[in-house]
């Protein structure tokens, strides 16, 4: 089963998997937006409340909306999307999965906006939470994430929620950058500080090699994160050529043979000698493939098989890593949300968000996955045909 596409089964024989999906009626909404935009109040609290600031029903449609939340979608004005739910206005990758919508799909369990909605209307008091939202802008993604502010209001009679969005995407990536960097430059400089300890009691071969392949890691994350930074920054550079698919089967190799969660397991590559090597950025298809190895590694059992392969698919030259365990379903929607992990502690969440980003926008190519119990999980990126 289509990993991305899981929910799907069964969704015509309900309405929801989380809020409730009814909507007024053309002429209802009409009514409200009517009610909403004459009334003195409205347009102080677009004024006075800071952020992108919404106004919705019941239903949680939109009725009226701030200057700055137009601004932030480049619309020509709120007629672009009173009726429509936040989600659906903003381009929410999630907001068209459910049967009715925002709101309804089974990633929408774990929306903050969604959850505050909900909780406002229920507690009639306001209501903070943090939300990240994945958007398309044509062809493009962008991760935001927003600290959310649910108010309950009743304006003419009507019961009614005002919305207010303060972008905090800055401020999390930041923090998770730093998070991460630390937690990996820590536990890396820690091994090689245990085996040039090692070293000066008595020399050995064994330790030399292993504090090269730590010092090796240690720069490989280092990169990895600037890369990272400048990719969502929009300032990456990429270069593109004939990749040289040898190289990236080597460096793999290398890269994974003394890698922590390769222990106990058995990682492949199988990349045909007689391929024909697509044009794409080599660093950055082998970060791309570097996170998915590691993460298949880290998901399997001991006594497991990771296998990385190569070949054309559909005409898109396509890379996949597989492994024999399953994603739980809980874990299937949230997936490329950056900063969630299903790993304890800090340094983790970047990897399958950055394989989307730096794949998709950077690379042209698409990165998607399947999983379920009887194939295992398989990660791929499928790069533009030759």
């Amino acid at each position: 089963m289509d990993g991305q596409d899981a929910q799907t089964a069964g969704a015509e024989a309900r309405e929801t998997f989380f809020a409730p999906a009814k909507r007024v009626t053309p002429d209802t909404l009409a009514a409200q937006v009517a009610e909403v935009i004459r009334h003195p109040v409205t347009a102080i609290i677009l004024e006075s409340f800071c952020g992108q600031v919404l106004v919705l029903n019941r239903e949680r449609q939109i009725l009226a909306a701030s200057p700055e939340f137009e601004e932030a979608l480049a619309a020509c004005g709120v007629s672009e999307f009173v009726g429509k739910r936040p989600g659906e206005a903003m381009g929410c990758e999630h907001a068209g999965e459910g049967p009715g919508g925002c709101g309804t799909s089974l990633a929408c369990a774990h929306c903050g906006a969604v959850a505050a909605i909900l909780a406002a209307q229920c507690s009639k008091s306001p209501v903070y939470e943090e939300c990240w939202i994945g958007m398309r802008r044509g062809d493009k993604r962008q991760s935001v994430e927003f600290r959310a502010k649910a108010t309950p209001l009743v304006l003419g009679g009507l019961d009614l929620v005002v919305l207010a969005l303060h972008d905090i995407s800055d401020q999390k990536r930041r923090g998770v950058l730093e998070q991460s960097l630390l937690h990996d430059a820590r536990n890396l400089l820690g091994g090689i500080l245990t085996w040039s300890e090692l070293l000066q009691i008595e020399p050995s071969t064994e330790a030399v090699t292993s504090i090269r392949a730590l010092a090796l890691q240690l720069r490989e994350h280092l990169s990895g994160h600037r890369t990272l930074a400048q990719a969502e920054r929009g300032e990456l550079v990429v270069e593109r050529k004939r990749l040289d698919l040898p190289a990236l089967a080597r460096a793999l190799g290398e890269a994974f043979s003394r890698h922590p969660a390769g222990e106990g397991k058995t990682f492949v590559v199988r990349i045909p000698s007689e391929a024909t090597p697509p044009v794409s950025d080599q660093s950055l298809v082998l970060r791309i493939l570097s996170n998915m190895v590691a993460n298949a590694l880290e998901a399997s059992r001991v006594g497991a098989t990771v296998v990385l392969a190569y070949a054309v698919l559909g005409g898109a030259p396509t890379f996949t890593a597989t492994n024999p365990d399953a994603i739980p379903p809980e874990v299937v929607p949230r997936i490329f949300q950056r900063s969630f992990s299903t790993k304890p502690g800090a340094g983790h969440g970047l990897g399958t968000y950055s394989m989307r980003l730096l794949g998709e926008q950077y690379l042209g190519g698409r990165v998607a996955f399947t999983t379920s119990p009887e194939a295992g999980t398989t990660f791929s990126l499928a790069l533009p045909g030759r």
